[in-house]
């Protein structure tokens, strides 16, 4: 029998913009419990990686752990992993943030640890064939990606048994594979069952020092739902841990940094671009997602093991184009890159090094993207180094315009900005805003999702029912229901939520048909409008045309070179041949400002000293000239009409999936201006909005 080699590289992350409760909870659950284990078994040895905002959080509420550790690095027992310090996926970011998001987490484990790092954990195992050069100019020397990866290239899976040097452009980096079985098993199977399955490996194994790796998160162990019972109350861990360090004479628990100055490669190795196998499903559009999956376990039950060997899902960059509010956030981390520069502002490269924290940029069993005090996070560090960049270069006066196809849809946006404001204007598509940004209150406004279909809606009505077992469960297995009904709340909207989205209804049309997507329609918010550009000294205009079915409209939208002012104009023709009636509905999909503090699901609708809760069920405001939307903050956004209106709102609401199951999650409100029109043929209606910050 070959002597087994085993390694165990941990990874612990909490996203930036987390709540500190979270935080907490799993630090008590998963992160203490670690590493008081790992103090009581001297004979296990792992690898750690601690993502570098996580630590921020543990050295201002936790510094006790930094020492504890600290003693654990210094008796050799915890080899520690460098990465991008927010835990960036690395191929969506310049070669420059990769170098100094690497190097500021390698210094600070230096500093803390007195450790030189020289493996990396790779983000989400997001492994493109680009990367060896920069990680290696980094200083790195291997990382850990899935097995998966190996079969994606042709390999099989008894050739895995150590690690494998690939390139790019002449720079070398080393790749371990990360076990899927291990991945699926620790901590599910039995202590003794998982122990006989590691012998059979060492006993079947034929190279010289075979080795196993589990790369997975420290989560796991205690904070995902279930698993503090088994893992730390029913103690699995410590008999794990226990197992191991009785198996001394056939076993060996050695870290891939160790592994690496004993032993030789197995060789050579190019692999495609890839992460782990649920990642790329969840990548895929939703109809192809739910179609591999099925087919996936059509041919596992078929055991058809020589066809899955060539299967694969997508890809990870696909998000960017699944997701338009993924793109957008993408596409302005870069925009604010270009500002940067080589130099930049060392406040406003923070800022866009934070906003590259991978957690909302994708979506699967995890709420990512659909988390919306996350996505906020990003989204306020975004605007902040936007911002800081400006003023760094002098850029931060009067009113710029740019045309140009600022995101990457292949259409030209027109983006305008004013030390106060930032706007982009999108004419192609329904000449809709998708950034409304208070700069200096560094606030997205329109930081709201659309409701899409993902592929495990299909499978909700089968799991419609709460699961109430305490069992210890997987979370890449079923589809957890966390609610019941939700089936019914399932509303799937048909464009990208932003501002200045106009829709003309049938007179017949109500706000709840409306909150739904069943409102009939006479012309909604899509399709090419023409823009015409207007710039003066104190303000900029844009105004935006189209005509649809019998219906002329044009938009102006007016910002002044000073102050947090918006202006919209409207004029709504009738270019029918007969007397119609209808409904004219302005929706603005905003996210209130909320303190840092309070209470980030607060939506007051203000108006007529009255309030009501925005969050709440839809409703309707009848015949007022001025409303404000208030959050948890001391400030407001009011608007102003110039003549009586109605307002609409209702909250948008996803149901989507987190690691505790599929829940509904509160995405921002959709608040619209609402006028009644009956026009005679020819007939023309005006009215304007004014928008502005209420302190």
């Amino acid at each position: 029998m070959s002597r087994l080699y085993l390694g165990l590289v941990l990874h612990n992350h909490q996203p930036v913009g987390n709540y500190g409760f979270v935080i907490e909870d799993v630090y008590e659950k998963a992160y203490q419990p670690m590493l008081e284990a790992l103090e009581r078994h001297p004979g296990v040895r792992v690898a750690l990686h601690t993502s570098g905002c996580l630590f921020d959080w543990i050295d201002r509420h936790r510094p006790e752990y930094i020492e504890r550790l600290r003693l654990l690095c210094d008796r050799g027992q915890v080899e520690l992993l460098t990465g991008g310090y927010y835990e960036p996926v690395l191929p969506m970011i310049s070669d420059a943030d990769k170098l100094g998001q690497i190097r500021k987490l390698s210094e600070y484990i230096e500093e803390r640890f007195a450790q030189h790092p020289t493996g990396l954990w790779l983000t989400e195992r997001v492994w493109e064939p680009g990367l060896p050069s920069p990680l290696a100019d980094a200083g790195v020397q291997w990382t850990l990606v899935d097995d998966e990866h190996f079969r994606l290239a042709g390999m099989r899976d008894e050739q895995l048994d150590g690690y494998f040097i690939t390139e790019d452009q002449g720079k070398r980096v080393a790749l371990f594979p990360g076990s899927q079985r291990l991945r699926y098993t620790i901590p599910w199977l039995n202590v003794d069952d998982l122990m006989a399955e590691l012998r059979r490996y060492g006993e079947s194994a034929t190279a010289e020092a075979p080795y196993l790796v589990l790369g997975d998160d420290g989560e796991k162990f205690g904070a995902w739902p279930t698993t503090y019972a088994h893992v730390w109350e029913q103690g699995w861990i410590e008999r794990f841990f226990t197992a191991i360090e009785s198996a001394a004479d056939w076993l060996e628990m050695i870290t891939p940094g160790e592994y690496m100055r004993r032993f030789d490669a197995c060789g050579l190795t190019y692999l495609p671009a890839a992460s782990y196998a649920e990642m790329m499903e969840w990548a895929m559009p939703a109809a192809s997602s739910a179609a591999y999956r099925n087919v996936m376990h059509q041919l596992q039950q078929d055991s058809r093991s020589d066809v899955l060997a060539f299967v694969r899902g997508g890809f990870w960059r696909y998000f960017l184009a699944k997701y338009p509010e993924v793109n957008t956030m993408h596409k302005r981390g870069l925009r604010v890159g270009e500002k940067l520069g080589d130099a930049g502002n060392r406040d406003a490269r923070e800022a866009l090094w934070a906003a590259q924290c991978n957690c909302p940029y994708w979506h699967g069993v995890f709420g990512g993207l659909y988390l919306r005090h996350i996505r906020r996070a990003t989204n306020t560090n975004l605007v902040r180094a936007e911002r800081l960049a400006d003023e760094a270069s002098g850029g931060s006066t009067g009113v710029r315009v740019s045309r140009g196809d600022i995101d990457f849809d292949g259409h030209e946006e027109i983006l305008v900005q004013t030390p106060a404001t930032s706007l982009l204007v999108h004419p192609k598509l329904g000449g809709m805003i998708s950034e409304w940004d208070l700069r200096r209150r560094d606030l997205a406004l329109l930081d709201v999702l659309a409701r899409r279909r993902e592929a495990y809606h299909d499978a909700q009505d089968a799991a419609g029912r709460s699961d109430a077992s305490g069992d210890a469960t997987n979370i890449h297995g079923d589809v957890r229901v966390k609610e019941e009904g939700l089936a019914r709340a399932l509303v799937f909207d048909r464009y990208r939520r932003g501002g200045l989205q106009e829709w003309i209804l049938a007179p017949e049309a109500t706000v709840e048909q409306f909150s739904r997507g069943e409102a009939p329609a006479l012309m909604e918010p899509h399709g090419a409008w023409t823009a015409v550009i207007h710039e003066a000294a104190t303000s900029t205009s844009i105004k935006l045309s189209r005509e649809s079915g019998d219906w002329r409209l044009t938009k102006e939208i007016t910002l002044p070179s000073a102050g947090e002012r918006l202006g919209i104009r409207y004029a709504c023709t009738n270019v029918a041949t007969e007397q119609r009636s209808a409904i004219f509905v302005s929706e603005w999909n905003l996210s209130p400002p909320q303190s840092p503090d309070g209470d980030d699901r607060t939506a007051l609708i203000e108006a007529d000293a009255g309030s009501v809760d925005a969050a709440g069920p839809a409703g309707g405001i009848s015949s007022v000239r001025a409303f404000a939307i208030r959050g948890s903050a001391a400030y407001a956004l009011g608007c102003d009409a110039d003549a009586a209106i109605d307002v609409w709102h209702f909250p948008v609401e996803s149901i989507s999936s987190s690691e505790g199951g599929v829940e509904r999650v509160f995405q921002g409100i959709s608040v619209s201006v609402v006028r009644r029109l009956d026009l005679a043929p020819g007939e023309t209606a005006e009215f304007s909005l004014a928008w502005s910050v209420e302190e």
